[in-house]
């Protein structure tokens, strides 16, 4: 059954903004078409899941976003939150994040009075222990372990900010729900699968991925990158900021199973219930495609083409979501989306398999607000 996905297009820029666009004035209509949010039976706050990004950059959910679509959906105290990165150094460790996060404008517990909602890593130490992830009937994986943030989460509201992944192609609702509201001993679970392999003629032994290694996989021997899959938790860091395009997934590296695996795991976030609570919370998903141009990595040969932004489109089925924000961008780019991301692989079997558990449907109405 078709799902409704509501797209509000970001107005024409003429040129002379300075800063981040006002998404206010299209947050007010999408929000009132998607339906009001709602809490969980027996009331709990709401939760923001956010995109903070690595440091040295903007935040890829800005605050003033956050906070406007908190405002939009009745929440203004809403918790912020986002979880631990199993590759990026400064968002590996709680302290590190949250530090990072309060550089970039989220508010602290010192200045949340003022800013309305806080920021709180969402499988770090101020937040409940991690919660167990419910069986997915159909499902094979077994001991998932959730982010804590969503024992006491009345409501969710999933931001997510629509990028290129080495291993899913391009990040939707569904890879933010199964990989960032997951315990960091999950993602390492759901990641161990892929072995990267260094295309030894165009590696020029630069040791770039040596560099953003956080697990010493991998050396430079001979003027070569060398990858040790023991150590290797193929997090695809390496993949990402390879100045040639050359490492990527061996043919046999495990992605479709990661993809699906993946899939099992948002569908588990989706079937949590609050802590105390019956009946499920309710949950709104946002694909922000704003800042599409120069969202590049590091290799030249993986530059983005300069895309104009699109907009943000808003459902409660995420993958029909992600389904519509595929075509909107493929339409948006004009060329085929591994052109556009540099990888090779689509999220075909993460929305294949979330679709056969049940998480939603791929078939879609978009609706214009």
């Amino acid at each position: 059954m078709a799902a409704d996905v509501f797209l509000w297009r970001l107005p024409g820029a003429d040129g002379t903004e300075l800063g981040p666009p006002d998404l206010r004035p299209g947050l007010d209509p999408l929000l009132a078409a998607a339906g009001p949010l709602g809490t969980a039976s027996g009331g709990g706050p709401a939760v923001l899941k956010v995109h903070v990004g690595p440091p040295g950059r903007p935040a890829a959910i800005l605050p003033i976003w956050a906070h406007a679509v908190a405002a939009a959906a009745g929440c203004p105290g809403a918790t912020f939150t986002d979880t631990l990165s199993i590759s990026t150094r400064g968002l590996d460790t709680a302290p590190a994040l949250a530090a990072v996060a309060a550089a970039k404008g989220y508010p602290t517990e010192e200045t949340s009075a003022a800013a309305g909602g806080r920021f709180v890593v969402g499988d770090g130490p101020e937040a409940p222990a991690p919660l167990p992830a419910p069986p997915v009937p159909g499902g094979r994986l077994e001991g998932l372990e959730l982010a804590g943030i969503l024992r006491g989460a009345g409501s969710l509201v999933v931001l997510n900010p629509v990028r290129a992944h080495p291993h899913l192609g391009v990040v939707g609702a569904v890879a933010t729900l199964g990989l960032e509201l997951a315990s960091r001993d999950t993602k390492l679970r759901l990641h161990v699968g892929i072995r990267p392999q260094v295309d030894t003629p165009l590696c020029a032994g630069c040791g770039s991925c040596l560099d953003v290694c956080l697990y010493d996989a991998i050396v430079i021997r001979a003027g070569r990158a060398l990858i040790d899959h023991h150590l290797c938790t193929g997090c695809g860091e390496c993949m990402g900021v390879c100045f040639m395009a050359g490492i990527a997934p061996e043919e046999a590296g495990g992605l479709a199973r990661f993809q699906q695996d993946v899939a099992e795991s948002a569908v588990a976030v989706g079937l949590a219930e609050p802590a105390g609570r019956a009946g499920g919370r309710s949950v709104l998903y946002l694909n922000f495609m704003i800042q599409l141009g120069g969202a590049a990595t590091a290799s030249k040969a993986r530059r983005r083409l300069p895309v104009a932004g699109i907009g943000i489109l808003a459902s409660r089925d995420p993958v029909a979501l992600d389904a519509a924000s595929l075509s909107c961008l493929e339409a948006g780019v004009g060329v085929p989306l591994a052109e556009w991301t540099g990888y090779a692989q689509g999220p075909g079997d993460l929305l294949g398999r979330a679709e056969a558990l049940g998480l939603g449907s791929r078939e879609h109405r978009l609706r214009e607000v």
